[in-house]
């Protein structure tokens, strides 16, 4: 029997490779990403049953040559002695304890870094963002294929997992496990070409992140299946649980369900019958009813659904709409299936761009310039051009004789649209996917305006009214398909030219022109503001200079007269009194020219003449260290 257990695991084995190879052919000619999972399940459980097999060979090698020396011990005197010295000469036994001591951990650690691997490829393969390219006119045959596959692993899986159990062979234990979980992933990879050839091929990614997810936790298993053999007990006994074998892989391939794999678990981990303690007898007895409470209790909790604030619900009941809309606030329900409900945000607001696709990586840039590229990916698009050519044919080397350009121009926008939900209704039923056709029906409005604008025009002074234009557009096209949308804003901050190639930089070039357009128009203004402000000061300076000799003028002439009438009063004045005028005249004329000059006052000494001076002001300090001579005293 242990031939053919021997064999069963061989045939285990090939059959997991065969349908590995079968399955990589067809996915890769269909390009589902949940076919290349299951093929990479598909290697790893080959592995793993190859390895079991050849553990089971040693064993047989062990077991063969023990009946064997037992065999010739029977026929010497000295058999006691030679039974006890039988597992020293045992080169098999020898061979599968090294083998388990260093291939087994190496092996297992082998087997955690495909399988880390794998999740780290599939995962970038598959995850949000990124493209499978797949081909759905090969989802029929590629669905009867995998269908097949399932099938006759099926069979031998169970055969094998059955056998194990009567057999109580460990070895063929996990070959069997491996061969139900081929089954497993070939029928989940049927399915999925299934819903392609249905028309739903999101749920191709779908299938796939729930086998990478189950893929990923086999993987913790396996670390964790290493690192508690570090701590096991070595004790004697039975045989220890092999440390390649996946207990979440055996629920597959044993019948006894999960609580008779976490009972081995248990008594493998902690070195006694803990299944036979009272607390795991009464759980195991109970836990159907357990189950069983909580899946009614959770049943029953879908009656109760509460909408949030900024949401409104669509309640639908075996698939048709329950009118009105639900309101934020808690609200009853039949259980499900019955009553289905799902939630809109329909207060917040949306927004998609047009002609580019962000990065945001390039967005934390807080200075952006035509030169640069600030998206992932910037489209062109066509815009008008008021630039009429004359007969002239235009200098390049496609313009032919007598042809003239078609007056338009390229620009890169990118077109931030901004919108909310005002019809729930009209946005869950009207369309398949309401966003992309909103997002469609955007870009055709912005492509039809710009070729009827001026490009200068639209990158200057018409913004706003391109925006509020554009706006008024795209939500009559979003009326027109019932979309139950209300746009709320345009913008047209980012249009610039194209930035070109390395050779033909056409932003930089735009800029350079733009920049001399800039500086002949600061030039202008500048001598515009120098004729302001020079020609009204000319002019003021004339008026006052003309002022300033006007007054001279009336000065001059009212002081010639002042004069002539002064002198004819005088002569008057010296005709009455002659003598009298002439000496006031006389001394008025001394008093003023002498009013800023020192006077010395020199009394004589031969006179008793009285001299009366003020000497409120106080003296000048020049005026006291004058010396005057004094004149000799006469005899």
């Amino acid at each position: 029997m242990e031939r053919h257990l021997n064999k069963t695991g061989l045939a285990n084995s090939l059959l997991l490779l065969v349908a590995g190879v079968t399955l990589a052919i067809f996915a890769r000619q269909s390009g589902f990403a949940t076919g290349m999972v299951a093929v990479g399940y598909l290697v790893i459980a080959a592995l793993a049953a190859l390895m079991a097999w050849f553990q089971m060979t040693l064993e047989s090698r062990e077991e063969g040559e023990r009946l064997e020396l037992e065999g010739l011990a029977k026929g010497r005197l000295d058999s006691s002695l030679f039974a006890e010295n039988v597992a020293d000469i045992s080169p098999a036994r020898r061979s599968r304890q090294q083998f388990e001591k260093w291939v087994l951990p190496a092996f297992t650690f082998l087997l955690l870094v495909l399988e880390a691997v794998g999740v780290w490829y599939f995962w970038n393969q598959i995850k949000p963002g990124t493209e499978i390219v797949s081909n759905p006119s090969s989802a029929a045959i590629t669905l009867a294929i995998n269908a097949g596959v399932a099938f006759v692993l099926l069979l031998v899986g169970k055969y094998s997992a059955r056998l194990a159990q009567l057999e109580d062979s460990r070895l063929l234990r996990p070959s069997g496990s491996c061969v139900m979980l081929g089954a497993l992933v070939s029928a989940i990879a049927a399915l999925s070409a299934g819903l392609v050839w249905a028309g739903f091929q999101q749920w191709d990614r779908y299938l796939a992140t729930l086998l990478v997810g189950l893929l990923a936790l086999v993987s913790v298993e396996t670390l964790f299946a290493l690192v508690l053999e570090i701590y096991r007990p070595r004790t004697k006994g039975p045989a220890p649980r092999l440390i390649y074998e996946s207990r979440i892989i055996g629920l597959l391939g044993q019948s006894g369900g999960i609580f008779n794999t976490a009972a081995q678990a248990l008594d493998y981990q902690f070195g006694f019958k803990v299944s036979d303690t009272w607390f795991y007898r009464y759980l195991d007895q109970y836990i159907t009813s357990f189950l069983l409470i909580w899946v009614g209790i959770l049943w029953v909790s879908s009656c109760l659904v509460v909408i949030d604030p900024q949401e409104e619900g669509v309640l639908e009941r075996f698939g048709r709409r329950i009118q009105p809309a639900l309101q934020p606030g808690a609200h009853f329900k039949l259980p499900w299936p019955i009553d289905a409900v799902y939630r809109y945000d329909t207060r917040g607001i949306r927004e998609f761009l047009i002609g580019a696709i962000p990065d945001p990586d390039m967005e934390k840039s807080r200075v952006l310039v035509w030169t640069r590229p600030h998206y992932k990916e910037e489209f062109n698009m066509l815009v008008a051009s008021s630039e009429q050519l004359t007969n002239r044919a235009v200098s390049t080397g496609d313009a032919l004789p007598g042809q003239q350009a078609v007056p338009v121009n390229l620009l890169t926008v990118s077109i931030p649209v901004q919108y909310r939900i005002r019809n729930v209704g009209q946005w869950a039923y009207e369309a398949s996917d309401p966003k992309e056709l909103l997002q469609r029906l955007a870009t055709g409005a912005v492509v039809r305006y710009l070729v009827s604008v001026d490009m200068h025009e639209i990158m200057s002074s018409g913004r706003m009214a391109a925006g509020q234009a554009l706006q008024k557009r795209i939500q009559d096209q979003a009326d027109a398909h019932k979309l139950g949308v209300e746009v709320i804003f345009v913008g047209l901050q980012d249009i610039h030219p194209p930035m070109g190639t390395k050779e033909n930089q056409v932003a930089a070039a735009f800029e350079q022109v733009i920049g001399a357009i800039a500086e002949k128009e600061a030039k202008i203004l500048e001598a515009e503001g120098y004729l302001v402000e020079t020609l009204p000061l000319a002019l003021a300076r004339a008026v006052v200079t003309n002022n300033v000799a006007h007054a001279a003028a009336v000065v001059r002439v009212e002081d010639a007269a002042g004069r002539a009438a002064q002198f004819l009063g005088q002569l008057k004045a010296d005709a009455a009194a002659p003598t009298v005028y002439r000496q006031r005249t006389y001394l008025d004329a001394l008093a003023k020219g002498s009013a800023g000059t020192r006077k010395v006052v020199i009394g004589p000494t031969n006179t008793s003449d009285i001299l009366m001076f003020n000497l409120e002001d106080k003296l000048r300090p020049d005026l006291e260290g004058i010396a005057i001579d004094t004149p000799p005293a006469t005899k």
